[in-house]
């Protein structure tokens, strides 16, 4: 397996594609591991999905803190790659994966120590709490993977190798559909473990994609190998990688701590809201998921020209970005729009009072695809470029916004009143992003 790749060459369109179709798919893989485990945990009852969703947004924070050494090593490595300095390259990684770990060790302690406090604050009845305790205290344990397995994503991808983890997340995704329904209802050796073998499953498929991630990094001669097998620790690039990584690890924390505000507030109307939420989010995650992994390819794209001081390829590399993430938003839009009561369904048959709702949430969220995909790509422009800063004001700033915008809506349209402020935020992120990337690409164009 190819373990790297000038960026900096060839047209800009196919390698875009290139670098982006086994990105796409890769996000397609996270987004039906959700599918799966939502899927089969719906049949266990709205209870069992509202203490899952409770405890997804622990899932959602560790994403955030992982964030840091993932984008900050992204953005070193693919600069350093694209400037022909393989030592440096090695160093960045090696200083990034160290970084993950730390963090995620100290966050997998966090974890076991506050879930009975931070679950039984949403106080949303015994069942769901007991359903949230169980998964939360079986995926807490193995917390880890869930920082190393995007690192090792995002160092393949930095050096222009997006198939890697395309094929090894693979692997992980189809030992979950096999796990899930082995472990959740019970066939011949295997007992009915209920949302403790969701949890299970999860975890034994996370840990499968980290022994792929080091027996293909270990067979394979090249960057990644010399990266894992040896200990370069260097102040500077811990701090260099931390501050750079920073900004998107704060916006993506504060958007979660946003979301477990905007979820007590529906958790008022009930928990059928709730599960709604969570549902409608996993098919949501069409675009959402779809452009956060393309976003990577962007950042690697822009990062490893932008270091080879290709200005005017950088450019018009965040011209086609535009078209392509553009594209994936408004069909996101197109499929959540008209099929959004046969999506509901699938998920809740029989429940019309959670496919009514849900159809309400799937409407109101089609109609800010768009600027969600386009908001979310282009932070990978911003990224390549060493500006993580812009971003994460941008999505601090809208969303906080929805907290007051949820409080003057919810008198007048109820647990709607928290969809639409999402909705809206969504757009307004989307117009700030293309107004201030533009502004970048004009300075860049006089620099020229």
């Amino acid at each position: 397996m190819n373990q790297k790749l000038d960026l900096t060459k060839g047209a800009i369109w196919p390698t875009l594609i290139k670098l982006s179709i086994p990105l796409a798919l890769t996000a397609f893989i996270q987004i039906a591991y959700g599918f799966v485990d939502m899927l089969w945990i719906a049949r266990l009852g709205t209870d069992a999905v509202a203490g899952v969703g409770i405890a997804g947004f622990v899932f959602w924070i560790a994403n955030a803190l992982g964030l840091i050494p993932k984008v900050g090593t992204g953005v070193y490595a693919s600069q350093s790659f694209g400037q022909g300095n393989e030592k440096e390259t090695v160093r960045v990684i090696n200083n990034g994966m160290i970084q993950a770990l730390i963090i995620g060790f100290s966050f997998t302690i966090f974890v076991l120590l506050i879930r009975n406090i931070f679950i039984e604050a949403y106080k949303l009845g015994d069942a769901a709490e007991l359903a949230a305790k169980e998964y939360l205290f079986i995926v807490g344990c193995g917390m880890i993977f869930f920082f190393v397995n995007p690192m090792f994503s995002q160092s393949f991808t930095s050096l222009g190798d997006s198939l890697t983890p395309f094929k090894i997340n693979a692997v992980g995704l189809v030992a979950n559909m096999i796990l899930d329904p082995l472990l959740i209802f019970g066939f011949g050796i295997f007992p009915a473990l209920g949302i403790r073998g969701a949890a299970i499953a999860t975890i034994f498929s996370q840990m499968l994609v980290t022994s792929s991630f080091l027996l293909v990094s270990l067979v394979k001669e090249g960057l990644i190998k010399k990266a894992i097998t040896t200990i370069d620790y260097r102040e500077n690039w811990q701090i260099e990688i931390f501050k750079l990584g920073l900004p998107a690890g704060v916006l993506s924390g504060f958007h979660a701590t946003i979301s477990m505000i905007l979820n007590r507030f529906m958790a008022n109307f009930g928990p059928v809201p709730v599960a709604v939420a969570s549902i409608g989010a996993q098919l949501e995650s069409i675009s959402w998921n779809t452009t956060e992994g393309i976003q990577v390819g962007i950042q690697a794209l822009v990062g490893q020209n932008y270091g080879a001081k290709k200005i005017k390829r950088v450019i018009e590399i965040i011209k086609v970005s535009l078209k392509l993430v553009g594209g994936i938003g408004l069909l996101a839009s197109f499929v959540l729009f008209f099929f959004r009561h046969g999506l509901f369904t699938i998920f809740t048959p029989g429940d019309l009072k959670a496919i009514s709702l849900g159809s309400d949430y799937l409407l109101i969220l089609s109609l800010s695809q768009l600027m969600m995909a386009i908001e979310i790509g282009l932070a990978g422009a911003f990224n390549g470029l060493s500006d993580t800063k812009t971003p994460s004001i941008i999505g601090i700033t809208m969303n906080t916004s929805r907290i007051p915008i949820s409080l003057l809506l919810m008198p007048l349209i109820g647990v709607h009143g928290v969809w639409v402020s999402m909705s809206l935020t969504s757009n307004f992120k989307g117009l700030l992003s293309l107004a201030l990337l533009r502004k970048k690409v004009k300075k860049l164009e006089s620099e020229l």
